[in-house]
């Protein structure tokens, strides 16, 4: 893990192009004018999603995110997005099954991904 952020170049929508450190971990190429207040820098997303007789359901998305520029409560540290769906569905017996696997293994990625963002900033809580 590199000490030293890389820089890059974001139009933000007062026409204008700010050079901002850019986390490792973004992956977000920040290509959109958008107002400097709310860039946000975004991580690789895990999804979790099951297959059912009734076609794909997505569950759960979550990533790493961090929002330092806003203007009432900036993110000075990274934290843990989650995109929830808040949708109902009928599952048969054997989607259920895969539906708790999935559970499952995305509960230890976004395990992962916490500490992943208590890494980046420095361990403290």
């Amino acid at each position: 893990m590199s000490t030293e952020p890389r820089m890059v170049d974001v139009t933000v929508i007062e026409t204008r192009i700010v050079p901002i450190p850019e986390p490792d971990w973004c992956v977000d190429p920040h290509d959109g004018a958008q107002y400097f207040t709310d860039l946000t820098h975004n991580g690789r997303e895990t999804a979790a999603t099951i297959d059912t007789r009734n076609g794909k359901v997505r569950l759960l998305a979550a990533w790493i995110s961090q929002a330092p520029y806003l203007e009432s409560t900036p993110e000075l540290h990274p934290v843990v997005s989650v995109e929830l769906d808040s949708g109902s569905y009928d599952f048969d017996v054997n989607d259920v099954h895969r539906l708790t696997a999935v559970l499952r293994a995305r509960a230890d990625e976004l395990d992962e991904l916490a500490a992943q963002a208590l890494r980046y900033r420095g361990g403290d809580q």
